[in-house]
């Protein structure tokens, strides 16, 4: 079955849970470089309104590597959220404050499909993202305590890409929900 980004967020928890499964881990070359445009599914009522009143529904993520590295070669790449105006799913994905001084926040270390702590088994096909290592580190509320897991949906389609998070505070861990990416624009962040 082809996917896209509408299909995606129309999705109920158990659909995109199956989708995830079935998805395979996107190389870390065709992420670095490029910010893709994010959706949060939340699974029910309150979560959804929450997540609004939050303004987390919309946001975007970016992908970098430090120094300029060989991608191939590196243990792990690095990315960043950035906060976006709120809007629907057919607005234009525009940073705050502007495009040209975005936002960016919730740095996170990615590693390979089976690699990197605190994987505890869940999702071998999926790349994790890692925001307890990310420079500047997140504290607690500021994302220490996420992890998020990551496929490409379709083989053929590197540009749509399907994640699940989670969220541990002290010894509990628990799904957070999904999120949907697609490839939005190049960029050339260095930090």
């Amino acid at each position: 079955m082809s996917h896209t980004f509408e299909s995606l967020t129309a999705m109920n928890p158990a659909d995109l849970e199956a989708v995830l499964a079935a998805g395979v881990a996107p190389s870390l070359a065709s992420l670095v470089g490029h910010e893709f445009r994010g959706w949060n599914v939340f699974g029910d009522v309150v979560a959804r309104v929450v997540g609004t009143v939050m303004g987390i529904q919309r946001f975007a993520k970016g992908w970098f590597i430090r120094d300029g590295g060989d991608v191939d070669a590196a243990p792990f790449i690095e990315g960043y959220n950035v906060k976006v105006r709120r809007g629907e799913k057919t607005d234009a994905w525009t940073a705050l404050p502007d495009d040209d001084h975005p936002t960016r926040h919730g740095f996170f270390r990615v590693f390979r499909a089976g690699e990197g702590e605190g994987r505890a088994g869940r999702h071998p096909q999926a790349l994790l993202l890692d925001y307890a290592l990310g420079i500047p580190r997140a504290g607690l509320l500021g994302g220490g305590g996420l992890k998020d897991f990551v496929v490409q949906v379709d083989v053929d389609n590197p540009d749509l890409l399907l994640g699940k998070a989670y969220m541990t505070i002290g010894p509990v861990t628990n799904a957070a929900g999904f999120f949907v990416l697609q490839r939005l624009r190049q960029v050339d962040f260095k930090p």
